[in-house]
């Protein structure tokens, strides 16, 4: 064989294994319904968090003294879509995390200031 053929052969060849999908891109490891299964139990845990948060008693007494029943906050929390009950619950889960941050960096930018200006 020429060198001009081999090199169309393998040409073709490489053409050819690279345009037929890979065995991964057919068939995946996961089935469709276990997929919405773990897409509805994290919608599920979201409105659960929410809840647990928006109807504990310090909730609730301060839900009192805006003028907000125990049952309108139960409704307000049904009435939320899934994007807000999402938004939601990561900010109750978040917690206080930015306080630590913003103290953590203070420290570090004084840090700095006082080696900078002790040289």
């Amino acid at each position: 064989m020429s060198h001009s053929t081999s090199l169309s052969l393998f040409a073709a060849v490489a053409a050819f294994s690279l345009a037929s999908p890979l065995a991964a891109q057919t068939r995946s490891t996961i089935d469709v319904s276990s997929l919405n299964a773990a897409v509805v139990t994290r919608q599920d845990r979201s409105r659960s968090v929410v809840s647990t948060a928006l109807t504990s008693d310090r909730a609730l007494a301060v839900a009192g003294t805006m003028g907000l029943s125990a049952d309108g906050v139960a409704s307000r929390i049904a009435a939320l879509d899934e994007a807000g009950t999402k938004r939601l619950a990561d900010e109750i889960l978040a917690g206080g995390d930015s306080t630590v941050v913003i103290s953590t960096t203070a420290i570090i930018i004084i840090l700095l200031l006082l080696i900078l200006l002790t040289r």
